[in-house]
């Protein structure tokens, strides 16, 4: 699957040059003419045209399958936040999880790092998930159930690129909570790059996992 961008007729013309060389699925181009679609998949990622700009949302199915393969229904408390920070003492008290709950654990925080990769607001809570996924403990189990409650309340997450003018250079904005982790002392870094008000890149990196996208 790849996805290309031009004017009509840079696009007419590649079309005709993939067409002779080989068979196309096509599934139509988004934009403001009469014969374009105004939505598209690409991969699960939902991407709209729309007269202010365009929008560009996470695979929503991700999240859904978290939520079901948690089992949380309709009456468990959404949570605010996708993640909190564990007081020492837990940290310290946490058992590891019976071995017959870490490949569930691994397949459902793999899920929720695809899923990072266009969401910036649970990029830190699904970072933290994934350091311990070689020896899951309980608490991790617990970061994991609320990022699924976090998601009951926020299952969907659009982007807006909206119509502007054009940048001179990207704008970056990074920060770090310097060894904010209680128990190893380490720090985790995050930031993001910005074109004028349209999100490019963003990150929550830890020295030894992280997730980041690139939009």
């Amino acid at each position: 699957d790849f996805t290309s961008t031009g004017e009509k007729r840079e696009l007419d013309w590649l079309e005709s040059m993939l067409e002779a060389r080989y068979e196309l699925r096509k599934d139509g181009r988004l934009g403001p003419g009469d014969t374009d679609v105004k939505e598209l998949t690409v991969l699960n990622r939902i991407l709209r045209w729309t007269p202010e700009g365009f929008e560009y949302e996470a695979d929503p199915r991700q999240g859904e399958k978290l939520i079901e393969a948690m089992r949380l229904d309709s009456n468990c408390n959404v949570a605010a936040t996708p993640g909190i920070k564990p007081l020492l003492e837990q940290l310290e008290k946490d058992v590891e999880l019976p071995s017959g709950s870490h490949t569930d654990f691994r397949g459902l925080a793999a899920r929720a790092n695809y899923l990072s990769a266009d969401r910036p607001d649970i990029q830190f809570a699904v970072k933290e998930i994934c350091r311990r996924m070689a020896k899951p403990v309980k608490g991790e189990w617990q970061k994991l159930v609320r990022l699924g409650r976090y998601l009951k309340g926020a299952s969907r997450c659009v982007l807006g690129y909206v119509w502007q003018n054009r940048c001179k250079a990207p704008i970056g904005y990074s920060d770090s909570d310097w060894a904010g982790d209680r128990k190893t002392g380490k720090s985790t870094s995050g930031g993001i790059i910005m074109m004028g008000s349209r999100l490019i890149k963003s990150w929550s990196r830890h020295p030894v996992s992280h997730t980041h996208s690139t939009l």
